[in-house]
């Protein structure tokens, strides 16, 4: 059985989508080890048959589509710092 992702792994998203959102609105910044880890997680869960695991939607360019109870997305950002250009990772989650 097919089921749909958990985690959505993307570098596409624009924070005025969510000024349409009337849902509760999660957006945590998140560390490139804890990516890994609910990515991990994600495999094992979807063994179990819990979730469909996680997509990367990047190259696949699935839908990252903002709905209530939808996947949650890890969206990858490139951010200036003095030390040059270092990945900033944030984990957007739609409630109801």
């Amino acid at each position: 059985m097919n089921k749909a992702p958990r985690y959505l792994l993307t570098d596409q998203f624009d924070i005025g989508m969510l000024a349409s959102l009337t849902a509760n609105i999660s957006l945590t910044e998140i560390s490139l080890d804890e990516v890994c880890h609910l990515i991990e997680e994600a495999e094992c869960e979807k063994q179990l048959g819990l979730h469909g695991g996680w997509a990367d939607a990047v190259n696949s360019r699935l839908a990252a589509s903002l709905v209530a109870q939808g996947p949650i997305l890890l969206v990858a950002r490139p951010v200036e710092t003095d030390q040059g250009t270092v990945m900033k990772w944030a984990r957007v989650e739609i409630g109801v």
